[in-house]
């Protein structure tokens, strides 16, 4: 059903704007539908078995995935090397290009105690890009397991519900485990490494934006350029209160630059 606004006509679309200073990726793994990722495998699979049952290319809750879905592909190679038990560094790695960042603000074990044993490392693959909506809209992420099917039960994807009003970060979580042996996991470029669902019945349009490491800088701003971020010693003390005062200024921006018409 198609919602109408006061005057009748479809509701606008949201707009997610993608931005990055990273040549790779936005010329050769902009952030794009889903629909344009259908893993290979799938692509080439029978639509029955020999015995005559539907196979997997007649799933409806795979096809939706991929026909409602945002995907944000790998812009450039991976490898990963999780080290054994008892090795000092839990892993490492090495990329093809220099705008990978594998090691920035992984969570320690610490910040999530209570979730399976003391062997599970964080990943955080630092992503290239910033995202910008005008409207409070969430977005479901999850792991494109059915794209990764050689490295899935290595490299496990954190889920999530996030937004792009008031904040525009991407990072995108995965966790490992260090094990008796040694394991090498190889990602190609353009594997789908986060796929997003909006939790919205209007149309999301993508624009993807090229631009310098100054106007990032100013995107990832923690305040929306719009707050001064507070001096307060106590970080997390800081956070809430930005957190709280980030609240109050977009309450009161939309409401002072609402359409009259809706």
């Amino acid at each position: 059903m198609i919602k109408l606004n006061f005057f009748g006509r479809k509701k606008e679309p949201i707009y997610l704007d993608c931005y990055t200073a990273s040549h790779f990726a936005y010329n050769f793994a902009k952030i794009d539908y889903a629909k344009k990722h259908f893993p290979d495998w799938w692509l080439q699979e029978n639509k029955v078995t020999p015995n005559g049952v539907s196979t997997i290319k007649h799933c409806s809750a795979f096809i939706d995935s991929y026909t409602k879905g945002i995907v944000i592909p790998l812009w450039g190679e991976v490898e990963i090397i999780v080290n054994a038990l008892g090795d000092e560094a839990p892993y490492t790695w090495r990329s093809s290009n220099e705008d990978f960042d594998l090691h920035s603000n992984c969570h320690s074990k610490a910040q999530w105690s209570g979730f399976g044993n003391d062997n599970l490392y964080n990943i955080k693959f630092v992503s290239p890009w910033v995202f910008k909506t005008n409207d409070l809209v969430y977005f479901a992420w999850s792991q494109p397991t059915w794209s990764q099917p050689d490295t899935f039960n290595s490299l496990m994807g954190l889920p999530g519900v996030v937004q792009y009003k008031t904040q525009s970060f991407t990072a995108i979580n995965y966790v490992v485990e260090q094990k008796e042996k040694s394991q090498t996991i190889n990602l190609a470029s353009l594997t789908p490494m986060a796929i997003l669902h909006p939790m919205t019945e209007r149309e999301v349009i993508i624009r993807t934006h090229l631009v310098d490491e100054n106007k990032m800088h100013k995107l990832l701003r923690r305040g929306g350029g719009m707050l001064l971020n507070s001096t307060d010693d106590h970080a997390l003390d800081r956070k809430t209160r930005l957190k709280t005062r980030k609240k109050l200024f977009w309450d009161k921006a939309d409401k002072l630059n609402k359409c009259p018409f809706e």
